[in-house]
């Protein structure tokens, strides 16, 4: 169960972390799944970093469809999606396969793909889940998230008539300038440090963690997606819960 205080903080950030939602040797088979399926499309081998190459894998399909993955949705997620959403949709699998391999690059926040995943036209009757399949540090590929956007983006649009996203994006990334200053490469400020939005804290976080954790997010929170600085590949499983009605 979520404490009222977690809810507090989940309404006014957009974002909860779970810590072991589920089981770390859980975690552990669906990565395997995952490193089959790398190996089969890439060569790629778990014990052997000379063959991870850096950029980033997409299009898992076998992995994505990985029974093991079902206990991500465990007692813990499940109890907590009741609570959120009462009742909701049971999905199909655990959504998608994310995959961010070791770069050699500096750790930045990016300044490029700040983006939601729904629309507009109605406020979401979902929720955005993350599962954490590996250890994840910071400055280690988790995906960056704004504190605060999804706020941001509910004040502008009882403001507007306007509903196409990418108009809205681009009208939120441009109406302050501290998202002016998150979108620029040569920005003057350090987004992760807490900022207001005409009253509204604002900030850039990492999902880092440990494998099993699981974070929820408010659909309308901002993300993009950061290199990995570190030396192990990041992770993840991500989805869209949606309430059944």
């Amino acid at each position: 169960m979520v404490s009222e205080d977690q809810l507090e903080e989940f309404a006014r950030d957009g974002i909860l972390q779970l810590p072991q939602a589920f089981g770390a040797e859980d975690a552990a088979r669906v990565r395997d799944g995952v490193w089959r399926e790398l190996g089969a499309l890439y060569g790629m081998r778990p014990d052997d970093r000379s063959t991870w190459e850096p950029h980033r894998p997409t299009g898992l399909k076998v992995s994505r469809k990985d029974p093991a993955a079902n206990a991500i949705l465990g007692p813990v997620l499940r109890g907590v999606l009741d609570q959120l959403l009462g009742e909701w949709v049971e999905p199909t699998h655990q959504g998608q396969v994310l995959v961010t391999m070791p770069t050699g690059d500096e750790w930045a926040v990016p300044h490029r793909q700040w983006h939601t995943d729904v629309g507009y036209d109605d406020v979401p009757a979902g929720l955005k889940v993350w599962a954490l399949l590996g250890d994840i540090e910071a400055g280690g590929g988790g995906t960056p998230q704004v504190v605060g956007s999804h706020r941001v983006i509910e004040r502008y649009l009882q403001g507007t008539d306007e509903r196409d996203f990418t108009t809205v994006r681009d009208a939120v990334l441009g109406s302050h300038e501290w998202f002016r200053q998150l979108t620029r490469a040569d920005r003057d400020i350090d987004p992760t440090r807490e900022a207001e939005v005409d009253g509204i804290p604002v900030r850039v976080v990492e999902l880092t963690g440990s494998a099993g954790d699981v974070y929820i997010t408010h659909p309308w929170v901002l993300h993009s997606i950061a290199p990995n600085a570190r030396e192990t590949p990041r992770m993840m499983r991500s989805r869209m819960m949606w309430r059944k009605d």
